[in-house]
């Protein structure tokens, strides 16, 4: 009912995550702690459950966003215990520090072991806290050799930790607070932080009703703003190159996760969004071979769902490259068939396994137009021998419908919204034939 101490931290913590509120007043107090405590490197840390955000840094390069598991975290033990921590010399063992006014705690094993990993010798950090008055991260300064600190550089490390966390607070006030269309900056930083991640929505065999495959969707998992949909941030990324890095974010993130899951489960299959850029680039193929490749799962296991978005590809060039993927093993198909343009040249050019019917006719099968349109499509479909898989079925009526018509697979609401990799597991094993 109520919240763990180790919720509200996390909670709190996110709210001071959104990158495009940094403003250059938290970068300067940085620098200004580095320098003025004669240090290197100086870091501005967010800790949440799982990970630690460097939301600025001064003197390391690209380290500025940068995330890294809980646990390789240097960190943690400072925003876990709530006080400050110093190792003067991580070769010199873990002896507290204790020359301040605030009582320290000790360095952890995990600590030095985190700070040796990096090659790092000397450490000082605060914890910051929020407007909760829980810790939400830390002031640090680091150094690559040992480091004699002193009481008055430590008081010093102090007040400046005070200036940074009112730098913070202001920055919680200029967070976005509407869902308004992201910015390609906004979405790029997101990316770059692991914030968007894939999410699972399962395709059923209407035949059997069993489980045929899970489909990979980005979601954006917002630090302040929760769980955003692709409707916030896709087509910005459709208009630019940046959805190339999004498909093989998502694909690598997903494979990993169904390598899990296809242990216990072998025969479901993995369904990915590939968007038409990646046809316009040989080198496509290679790389999504090698993801999966590296991921050590089957070609035969995945389904590419070619984005219908992508019109400036060359009919001919889209027909060789799904050609050689088909080739290497994948099964390919057309997306969301009957939105946007015309899909009658790829159809009658590009050879591929089947497609999926957009939601608006699955929304139509009550009316005769819906229902020619459907049948129409699956006659058509039969004759090539491809599959078909009927999306938007929300509800029992048009699960019906879709089945007496004589659509093979299907997915939407009615079977399950999209899930988080976490929340796989429990639905794989619960789920039961509707």
């Amino acid at each position: 009912m109520f919240r763990s101490p180790d919720e509200r931290q996390s909670e709190s913590a996110r709210k001071y995550l959104d990158y495009s509120a940094v403003s250059p007043a938290l970068e300067n107090a940085a620098a200004v702690t580095a320098r003025a405590l004669d240090f290197p490197v100086a870091l501005v840390n967010i800790l949440d459950d799982r990970n630690q955000y460097t939301l600025v840094s001064y003197g390391v390069d690209d380290a500025g966003m940068h995330v890294v598991p809980l646990s390789e975290s240097a960190c943690r033990a400072v925003v876990d215990s709530g006080r400050p921590i110093v190792v003067q010399d991580v070769d010199q063992g873990v002896a507290s520090y204790s020359s301040t006014t605030t009582p320290t705690a000790r360095p952890t094993a995990a600590l030095i072991a985190a700070l040796k990993n990096s090659g790092l010798c000397a450490y000082a950090s605060i914890p910051l806290f929020g407007r909760e008055s829980v810790p939400i991260g830390t002031l640090c300064v680091l150094d690559f050799r040992p480091r004699q600190v002193s009481a008055d550089d430590f008081h010093l490390l102090e007040q400046l930790a005070v200036m940074v966390e009112e730098h913070l607070d202001a920055q919680r006030n200029r967070a976005r607070i509407t869902n308004a269309e992201a910015t390609v900056r906004e979405v790029t930083i997101a990316l770059d932080a692991g914030h968007i991640a894939p999410w699972y929505e399962p395709i059923v065999d209407l035949r059997s009703g069993e489980l045929f495959a899970l489909e990979a969707l980005a979601r954006w998992e917002h630090p302040t703003l929760g769980v955003r949909p692709p409707s916030d941030f896709i087509d910005r990324m459709e208009n630019t190159d940046l959805i190339i890095d999004l498909d093989l974010r998502i694909l690598t993130r997903a494979l990993e996760d169904f390598r899990k899951w296809t242990r216990d489960h072998p025969n479901l299959r993995l369904s990915v969004n590939i968007s038409g850029h990646h046809l316009e680039r040989l080198n496509c193929i290679d790389r999504i071979t090698c993801a999966v490749r590296a991921s050590g799962l089957d070609a035969k296991s995945l389904i590419l769902e070619i984005t219908e978005t992508a019109r400036g590809v060359a009919v001919g060039d889209e027909a060789r490259i799904v050609a050689a993927l088909r080739a290497a093993g994948f099964t390919v198909m057309l997306d969301d068939l009957g939105s946007g343009w015309s899909p009658v040249p790829r159809l009658t050019q590009v050879s591929v396994d089947g497609f999926k019917l957009d939601r608006s006719v699955a929304a139509s099968l009550h009316t005769k137009v819906g229902n020619a349109v459907a049948v129409a499509m699956l006659q058509f479909a039969t004759e090539l021998g491809h599959n078909v898989v009927l999306e938007g079925i929300e509800n029992k009526s048009r699960l019906d419908r879709g089945r007496a018509l004589g659509f093979t697979h299907g997915q939407g609401y009615w079977f399950s919204k999209a899930l988080a990799a976490d929340a796989v597991p429990g639905f794989l094993e619960s789920y039961a034939p509707k």
